[in-house]
């Protein structure tokens, strides 16, 4: 049971740090919030689950000012609760649009007058901002 409620702080320091940086203070105010008042977990639980994280690799210390840390997301973090870079969200956009124009060209002949009016609109934009 103790496992689990400790793994279930994890999961939430993780999704609460997908907000963006925090201190140990503001992560503790920020679950009671989430969770409308009913928990606020102890400095006791959060910092020993912070530590855990750093060493698992799924969150660091993005900056020290005096005696608070400010903990961030590592790659691994937001992968491991489906939070998406920008990076990657580009990544995935232009696989979509490459799958969409491989459809669009091998079906071109299915298309009527205005979609093929639409499909042109839109290479002139990409081919004005790709120069």
């Amino acid at each position: 049971m103790f496992w689990h409620r400790r793994r279930g702080l994890k999961w939430l320091i993780l999704y609460v740090l997908s907000k963006g940086p925090m201190t140990g203070a503001q992560i503790m105010d920020e679950i009671e919030k989430t969770s409308y008042g009913m928990w606020r977990p102890s400095p006791g639980s959060v910092y020993p689950a912070l530590d855990a994280l750093e060493s698992e690799g799924l969150i660091r210390i993005s900056k020290v000012d005096g005696w608070k840390k400010y903990y961030e997301l590592t790659e691994e973090g937001r992968k491991a609760i489906g939070v998406m870079s920008e990076e990657d969200k580009v990544k995935e956009a232009i696989e979509q649009l490459e799958f969409s124009a491989r459809y669009i060209v091998e079906n071109l002949e299915k298309l009527n007058d205005e979609d093929k009016r639409k499909v042109k609109n839109i290479l002139d934009e990409l081919s004005k901002v790709m120069r």
